[in-house]
Order: C-alpha cells, then sequence, then structure tokens
C-alpha cells in the first residue's frame, strides 16, 4: 500500500511537471518577465544585441553597424564576429579560439585590420589549414566567455583557446558576476521552458527590470568597494558600486575554469595580456588592473602555457597614434598586437 501511495504521489508530480511546460511552452513570451527571453528581445535598447538567460547578451545574427567597425562586421550564427564556422569542423582544419571582450572583438577597426585578422593571415603561412576564431564580446567578462565554451560555442571545437579576458573583470559592479549569471546547471533544466521562466522572474525579482546595460567606454574605473559602503558622498552623487564583475580572488579561478574546460575539450591553452593607453609611457596603470594583468601571467607559468605580453610592446610608441581611447587599439594598434600574438603562437602553429 505504501508503495501504491508513492507512485501515485510521483505520478502527480510529474503530471504537474508536464502541465507546467506544456503551458510555459503554450504561453510562449508571456511565461518570461520583460527583457528575460532567452536570446529573443533586445538588450536594452540596444538593437545590436540580445538579451541572453545565461549569458546576458550577445550580439545579433547578421550584418552588424555596432561600435564603429568600418563597413560593419558580420556576426555568425554562434554570434562571433567572423565567417561562418562549419561544424562539424573539417577533418585537418585548426582552430583558435580567442575569447575576450570589445578589444578582441574589435571595436572602431575593419574586418581585415583586427588583430585576429592579421594574426590568421600570419599563421597560415606556417600552415594553411589555420583559422581564428572571434571570441570577443564587448562587455563580456571571462565568466560570460567560460559559460559560452560550455554551451555556445562547445560544437567549434578549438583546437588552441587563447583566454584574453581582462578589462571587463575589473570593471565596477553591484553584483559579481558568478552571481548574476548564476551556475551551469544540468543540461535538461536549461532545456526546459518552465525552469528557465522561473529563474528569470526570480532574477528579476532581485536584480530589477533592468538588463545589463552593454557599454564600449571601458576608461579607468574605481576598483573595488568603496570606504563606508553604498552611501554616496556629499553632493547628491548616486552611490559607489559594491564589488567588481570578478573579484580579483576569483580571477584566477575563473581562468582555472576557462583553461580546464578548454583541455577537457581537447584544446591547448595559450594566455593573452592586453595593452592599453598608458602602456606607451612604460610604466604600470596604476590602478588594480596592473594585479588582474599580473594574475594572468602566473597563470600562464602555471600551466607552462604560451603568453603573449603585449604591454613590454606598446613602450615604444605615441599612445594617441596607438589608441582609440583607453583600452580599444587603433589599426596600428591592432598591427602591433597581432605581431605579439603571432609570435607566441608561432611555436603551436608549427606543429603539424
Amino acid at each position: 500500500m505504501r508503495h501504491e501511495r508513492r507512485l501515485y504521489s510521483l505520478a502527480i508530480a510529474a503530471s504537474l511537471l508536464v502541465i507546467l511546460e506544456g503551458g510555459a511552452r503554450m504561453l510562449g513570451p508571456w511565461a518570461f518577465p520583460e527583457h528575460r527571453l532567452p536570446a529573443t528581445m533586445p538588450a536594452g535598447n540596444d538593437p545590436t544585441m540580445a538579451d541572453d538567460v545565461q549569458l546576458g547578451w550577445l550580439p545579433r545574427v547578421g550584418q552588424s553597424t555596432a561600435f564603429g567597425a568600418p563597413g560593419g562586421a558580420w556576426i555568425n550564427r554562434h554570434h562571433m564576429r567572423g565567417p561562418e564556422i562549419t561544424t562539424p569542423k573539417p577533418s585537418g582544419e585548426r582552430r583558435v579560439l580567442v575569447v575576450g571582450d570589445s578589444t578582441v572583438f574589435g571595436v572602431m577597426v575593419a574586418d581585415a585590420d583586427t588583430f585576429l585578422a592579421q594574426t590568421e593571415t600570419a599563421l597560415q603561412t606556417i600552415d594553411p589549414r589555420i583559422r581564428l576564431l572571434n571570441g570577443g564580446v564587448p562587455g563580456w567578462s571571462s565568466v560570460q566567455s567560460r559559460r559560452a565554451l560550455e554551451t555556445l560555442w562547445a560544437d567549434t571545437a578549438p583546437d588552441l583557446l587563447v583566454i584574453a579576458s581582462l578589462w571587463s573583470d575589473s570593471r565596477p559592479a553591484d553584483l559579481p558576476d558568478a552571481l548574476r549569471f548564476g551556475r551551469q546547471l544540468p543540461s535538461i533544466l536549461e532545456a526546459s521552458r518552465s525552469f528557465v521562466a522561473l529563474r528569470a522572474w526570480v532574477r528579476q525579482a532581485r536584480w530589477g527590470n533592468d538588463p545589463e546595460t552593454v557599454r564600449v567606454d571601458l576608461s579607468p574605473a574605481r576598483q573595488g568597494p568603496p570606504p563606508g559602503g553604498r552611501a554616496g558622498p556629499a553632493g547628491g552623487k548616486p552611490p559607489e558600486p559594491l564589488t567588481v564583475r570578478v573579484p580579483l580572488e576569483d580571477y584566477a579561478a575563473s581562468l582555472d575554469a576557462l583553461a580546464d574546460r578548454a583541455e577537457g575539450m581537447g584544446a591547448k591553452v595559450a594566455y593573452l595580456v592586453l595593452p592599453c593607453v598608458r602602456d606607451p609611457g612604460g610604466g604600470p596603470i596604476g590602478d588594480a588592473r596592473d594585479t588582474y594583468r599580473e594574475r594572468m601571467r602566473e597563470a600562464a607559468r602555471a600551466r607552462n602555457a604560451p603568453l603573449a605580453d603585449a604591454p613590454p610592446r606598446f613602450v615604444e610608441g605615441r599612445a594617441q597614434d596607438l589608441f582609440y581611447d583607453d583600452v580599444h587599439p587603433t589599426v596600428a594598434g591592432h598591427a602591433r598586437l597581432a605581431g605579439v600574438l603571432t609570435e607566441a603562437l608561432r611555436p603551436w602553429a608549427a606543429t603539424r
């Protein structure tokens, strides 16, 4: 009798789950809070971005004129800048996936002038089978890149992952990205419309209606929580942020998680320390981003992995010739960055 009651309870629970899932799928958009539809609604008022439940935002597929790229940029079905990616990977093709934010994406430069396009051309003189994939998404942190590698880009099959996540990780935030985007859950849950809807409503109740703002301006920012918490200073200024998007103590772990995921996919790992407008002066940046850079160097040493350390290569030259702003290189800056990355990846490229 007790066994029969358990089976009856399980049958009722299963029926309720089926009803909830069916209702969520029938209701469609009405089952989701505003701005929380998975990869269908715009991120805020930005028509170039699509909101995504797991990743925060994604570049919209198709021709894009966003971020000042001369002639626009093509966003493929993997939401990467560049031509479509064949899946499964053609036999013999060697893929290098570079992850990062708007510097990797290549804001304000044409497709052929990005450091990734130039690096691909240089490496193809060693092995014409090499192809570089642009996994740079404006505003993304290492947390989002890792999630994309686990989901959206799982079928790209890279042979080498170049980790260049840096600037967005150290940006101020009210919540760290590990909490904002949550942790990866089993695929059966992520595929459930009722579960995604429920999670979206919980997140809206916790964070409010405003979606994450996508910004290209990555000018120098205050690091860490201010003295005295969130209370704003006199004069009516807004309160200071509580933390940064990926706190320093979590940054090394995030880099390791990216590398572990890549190695689990059968890929090798390399690292790219990005340059900024302060580097031509020959000194440090002067804020906490110096420490983030050093953590990336430590990660490369710990894995005995190739390291493209760009800042020292930018000491010679004029800042106004090499950068549009704090962290976005000009065409000349991209050319110099391509040289650094090509040199670091040359031994890998020569290994057949």
